[in-house]
């Protein structure tokens, strides 16, 4: 098994998804349904659910996570929270020296104001709190009124926690136009415009504009812009430098790739290494 990249993440975001069960599963919810959590650490792993019958929140500590579900891909970096909800069709693998903390969540406390899977960066607040509730085994957590209050706070907190936009995601596309312009990006990231994507597709440019906010809820340049982002970190994450990676995302010159990254992450992409190795921490 290898590590999914961005590139194939797009590739896979132009075909159908087409849900599975595993049969050997690390991130299952237990039988009884009580809430709880456990963490997980995972080298080349793949498991995928055709629905769990638990909320699942899930802190990546170290590594990353590679998550496609119906609406499309994710890729979950240290520092980072997704919410999978219960009885939603998934498939997730992980790479060597991935680290998860995973809250099983009960449904019918934790009300849930998306559509399917969501990621945010993970708050000091959150950390903490999954950190603590790691302290109780099953048992303990089903015993213990500290550890059902804590899971209640957990709960109630994820609508307050996940109100960002979508991030750190690739939407599926649908129809055979907007495949074609997936296709092309991926084929294309570096040197991407809109023009090639639409000749690409058989579309105007006028009308690719409009499919894209259509069919995946982004413009153009939110696309172009969040994939080549993602294919950044994957590319630093194995060392190369800033402005190598900057040209194999399509910037002609570092400042400038060093404003996008700074607006989407918050952070210079110098400081990200040592950021993302604090989170494994």
């Amino acid at each position: 098994m290898q590590t999914v990249t961005t590139i194939e993440r797009l590739a896979r975001t132009a075909a159908d998804f087409v849900p599975a069960a595993t049969p050997e599963r690390r991130l299952a919810p237990p039988a009884d349904g009580v809430e709880h959590a456990v963490a997980v650490a995972l080298g080349f792993w793949e498991e995928a659910s055709l629905g769990d019958p638990m909320h699942k929140l899930v802190l990546v500590r170290s590594g990353a996570l590679d998550l496609e579900g119906a609406s499309g891909g994710w890729l979950i970096l240290p520092g980072h929270l997704v919410f999978i909800p219960a009885e939603r069709c998934f498939s997730l693998r992980t790479k060597p020296g991935t680290r998860l903390e995973v809250v099983h969540l009960d449904p019918a406390r934790t009300p849930w104001h998306h559509h399917g899977c969501w990621v945010t960066a993970a708050t000091p607040l959150a950390s903490q709190l999954i950190e603590r509730a790691l302290g109780w085994n099953r048992t303990e957590a089903q015993r213990s009124s500290l550890a059902q209050s804590l899971f209640r706070t957990l709960a109630l907190l994820c609508s307050e926690l996940f109100c960002n936009p979508r991030m750190l995601w690739l939407p599926v596309a649908t129809s055979p136009e907007m495949r074609q312009v997936v296709r092309y990006l991926s084929c294309n990231l570096a040197d991407a415009s809109a023009p090639g994507a639409a000749q690409a597709a058989g579309l105007s440019v006028r009308t690719l504009h409009r499919r894209c906010l259509a069919e995946f809820e982004m413009s153009w340049r939110a696309f172009v812009r969040e994939a080549r982002m993602m294919r950044a970190l994957e590319l630093m994450a194995l060392g190369s430098p800033i402005g190598t990676v900057a040209g194999m995302v399509g910037f002609e010159t570092v400042s400038a790739f060093t404003v996008a990254f700074s607006q989407r992450f918050g952070m210079p992409p110098s400081a990200y290494p040592a950021a993302n190795a604090a989170c494994g921490g």
